[in-house]
């Protein structure tokens, strides 16, 4: 006998599928509607449980490789927003300057084995700065390479991708950046190098060469009333 023909003459069977088609019809609609009630009677002002989501994304403000000296700084600036088309339509968050370096240091002399030492730890320091939102952060080549980056967000990053119990008028004003990230930018980068000579090799560091990214962040958010599923 077939499913359907024994859907047909059995009472308990076509309960149940009556059932699984209430709760597939049912539970969306009740979704939908208890959202709408929270979101919308309730008001941004109104206190509830919600989950914020979204997608973050980069925009390139600037590249490039260059030699600094030691004791020198490279300043980046004419940096600015105005050459983003629609820049005011995004949700800029925060800047990330990316920097990787390399060892440059040149010898002479006996240097290979222990005698010949190692070479020296030198450190990179890099700043961006947009208007009152500046960070600093410095990384070592550890005598071979490294790199590291420089953060700098005016948003509050801990609400991404996360349940938070507050209304939703603090939330937006704690990820939407308002047009915080408009206008210059400016970054420098600031090199100390070492070198540590042995009594058979002569060891001398000019500079790095440094390769630097400046990107803005953009957080495109999601606020949803928030249901645990167990709770029902």
């Amino acid at each position: 006998m077939s499913f359907f023909e024994d859907l047909k003459n059995n009472r308990d069977k076509q309960i149940m599928a009556i059932s699984i088609v209430f709760f597939v019809l049912a539970f969306p609609i009740y979704f939908g509607l208890a959202a709408a009630g929270a979101d919308g009677s309730a008001g941004l002002n109104e206190v509830n449980m919600y989950e914020v989501t979204g997608e973050l994304s980069f925009i390139e403000l600037a590249a490039g490789d260059e030699f600094i000296a030691d004791g020198e700084t490279l300043t980046i600036n004419d940096l600015s927003t105005d050459s983003i088309d629609d820049a005011e339509d995004l949700n800029i968050v925060g800047v990330i300057l990316s920097l990787e370096y390399t060892e440059e240091e040149q010898t002479s002399g006996a240097c290979g084995g222990a005698l010949g030492g190692q070479p020296a730890e030198d450190t990179i320091t890099g700043m961006i700065m947009h208007g009152e939102y500046n960070e600093t952060a410095s990384g070592s080549n550890d005598g071979s390479s490294g790199g590291h980056n420089v953060e700098s967000f005016w948003i509050n990053t801990s609400l991404l991708d996360n349940v938070v119990v507050m209304s939703k008028a603090e939330i937006i004003s704690m990820i939407d950046a308002d047009g915080a990230g408009l206008g210059p930018y400016e970054a420098e980068i600031t090199v100390d190098a070492q070198s540590s000579s042995t009594p058979t090799c002569t060891r001398s560091d000019e500079g790095e060469q440094v390769s630097y990214v400046i990107e803005l962040v953009v957080f495109d958010y999601d606020i949803r009333p928030f249901f645990d599923l167990e709770e029902l």
